[in-house]
């Protein structure tokens, strides 16, 4: 697979050398980033079936230029894919073009077919929204349901839901609603192509009455069910491909071919173009570029401002759990783009096996994102940089990112600082992969719980199991005393009772002289393994000049607000400057002082805390 670029557009052309390609529609949003890696196999499974590909990210979204809030996305979106057959024309030797779409994905590969009814010759709905009044509620009960969690419980309504819907941080704004409410593909699509596969299984009645539409219209269709949408559209660690469902759609585009062909291996060699060669988006209104890079088995996306800021370090993003670089809510996209328009540099990176990675993992898991390996990654996305010029290194991760972040920073000579977000563990014990034990809020969210009596009410009709709870946070209360006891005995005595491994690498990144920020949300279970760690008021930190802790207003623990993701970017901008720009010289290399000079200065280690 080749990354390529188009009308402000960026996309990957899985390579083949059939006469029949093929332009994947991805769904919108939280749906894009759950099912990214099932989206990339869709693709590599047809190139291998002898039919170029190409997948690529609307306007606004993914790696593409643009705002999710520009104005008029829906036009933009249905332009985008326009270009992207045409496009595929062009790069290809294909004489025919076929569409394939997930979810709204699918509702804007229906209409873009209807307007230009003769270039779409096959046509793949994936769980159309069929009735787009019906996906905005959708979206609206997403998010208030999430509200309803441990995860939301700290986040506002949305204040005008008219001007603005999202779910788990991704939105449509303005005007953009009402034209998305007011889509109905049996009145706005007849015969958008000559045969047209429909797959669901949530909406039958609706999708029935679709294909017997366009029947009345002398559209081919063949309609089936797809039992394993409800696994595929789920968070991407979790996330499972829909093998069934993609090989019925591989098996039926290939089965209208005019020729089939050997492709590429399955597994797409991804094309490792120089620097010089690889394509190029010019950021409209930032001056600055960005450029896909492939390293090794790595992927990321440079940001490269047009006049850097002298002295100042590159900042490097890692993925968050298993989803691809873009980060929920995109915020990496944004705070990359926010950066260079002040002349710093970044790259977003996939770790290995995830996202676009080579090759891509069959399966993630918390073991992977917990993982040395993932550390080491880490570490190879510091060395790119370095190769590319910038001696000095930042690293930014949220949750799993925020961990291989951690690691790189005590190991990699470059890495000056790290930002942390709702980092979950210090060291991986395994205890989170533990059956039930995602299940498990912070304390925080108990004692919140304890006193509703709608929960106790919950609790007396056997719909919650106060008891199993009451264990959890009475051992991590033994925990914390038996530590924060062990440290004191350790600190008058010199005899070490227990090893407190994340003590000894909060240690040694300070030996190492990494300005370090810790940032939680108050109801984020991160923070209840930090008290455990480092004690309630985590006074364990004091003698680190160079570490930071805080929590932040309205944070959720994926930054699916975006009042939470401006919290993080506004917090993550002030520390890279006060900590390391404006306190470096501009030689390139540490801060001015050493580490020694650091360690006996105790400025408040709470920096904006309510610990």
């Amino acid at each position: 697979m080749r990354p390529v670029v188009f009308d402000g557009c960026f996309g990957w052309l899985h390579e083949a050398d059939g006469e029949r390609g093929v332009v994947l529609c991805n769904p919108f949003g939280y749906d894009a980033l759950c099912t990214h890696r099932g989206w990339r196999a869709l693709a590599e499974r047809i190139a291998a079936a002898g039919m170029p590909v190409l997948r690529f990210d609307y306007p606004g979204a993914g790696d593409s230029d643009g705002a999710e809030d520009d104005p008029e996305r829906l036009a933009a979106w249905l332009g985008s894919i326009e270009a992207a057959m045409a496009r595929l024309r062009e790069w290809t030797s294909v004489k025919q073009v076929s569409l394939v779409g997930l979810r709204l994905g699918a509702t804007l590969a229906a209409l873009a077919a209807q307007r230009n009814v003769g270039s779409v010759d096959s046509l793949v709905l994936l769980a159309p929204a069929v009735l787009g009044r019906n996906y905005v509620r959708e979206l609206r009960a997403h998010r208030q349901s999430w509200l309803s969690t441990p995860a939301g419980m700290n986040a506002d309504p949305i204040a005008n839901p008219d001007a603005y819907v999202e779910a788990f941080g991704f939105g449509i704004h303005g005007e953009d609603i009402a034209r998305l409410a007011a889509v109905d593909l049996c009145k706005d699509t007849h015969a958008p192509a000559a045969r047209v596969l429909l797959l669901d299984s949530s909406n039958r009645t609706r999708t029935e009455a679709l294909a017997a539409h366009y029947a009345a219209h002398g559209v081919e269709v063949q309609h089936g069910p797809l039992d394993e949408l409800d696994r595929f559209l789920v968070e991407a660690l979790y996330s499972e491909a829909p093998a069934s469902a993609f090989e019925c759609v591989t098996t039926w585009l290939a089965a209208g071919a005019y020729e089939r062909s050997t492709a590429a291996p399955a597994g797409g060699q991804s094309v490792a173009a120089s620097d010089d060669e690889a394509p190029a988006l010019r950021l409209a209104g930032t001056r600055a570029t960005e450029r896909p890079v492939v390293f090794g088995a790595y992927f990321g996306i440079y940001c490269e401002p047009d006049v850097p800021r002298a002295g100042a370090p590159a900042m490097l993003f890692l993925n968050t759990g298993a989803s691809h670089h873009i980060g929920d809510g995109r915020i990496f996209v944004l705070f990359a783009r926010r950066l260079a328009a002040l002349g710093i540099a970044s790259l977003r990176m996939d770790l290995g096996g995830i996202g676009d990675a080579t090759p891509v993992a069959s399966e993630v898991t918390l073991d992977t994102i917990y993982s040395d390996d993932a550390c080491r990654d880490a570490a190879a996305g510091a060395d790119w940089l370095v190769a590319h010029g910038h001696r000095r290194v930042a690293v930014f991760g949220v949750c799993g990112g925020a961990f291989a972040g951690l690691h790189a920073s005590a190991r990699h000579a470059a890495v000056e600082g790290a930002f942390c977000v709702n980092l979950q563990k210090f060291i991986w014990d395994g205890d989170a992969r533990a059956p039930g034990a995602h299940q498990f809020a912070s304390s925080k969210v108990y004692w919140r719980a304890a006193l509703n009596p709608e929960k106790w009410a919950r609790a007396l009709r056997g719909q919650s199991h106060p008891l199993r709870i009451a264990r959890v946070v009475a051992a991590r209360l033994a925990r914390r005393g038996w530590l924060t006891a062990a440290g004191w005995i350790e600190r008058c005595t010199g005899w070490a009772l227990a090893a407190n491994e994340a003590r000894d690498l909060v240690r040694s990144i300070h030996r190492k002289g990494v300005r370090l920020r810790l940032v939680y949300g108050d109801y984020d279970v991160g923070l209840d393994e930090a008290r455990i760690q480092f004690g309630t008021r985590l006074a364990a930190l004091h003698c680190h000049e160079g570490v930071r802790a805080a929590t932040l207003p309205k944070l959720d623990h994926a930054l699916f607000t975006r009042p939470a993701r401006e919290a993080v970017m506004a917090d993550a901008e002030r520390w890279l400057f006060t900590e390391l720009i404006q306190a470096a010289p501009h030689t390139g290399g540490q801060s001015a002082r050493p580490a020694a000079a650091r360690a006996s200065a105790t400025p408040p280690y709470l920096d904006g805390a309510r610990l």
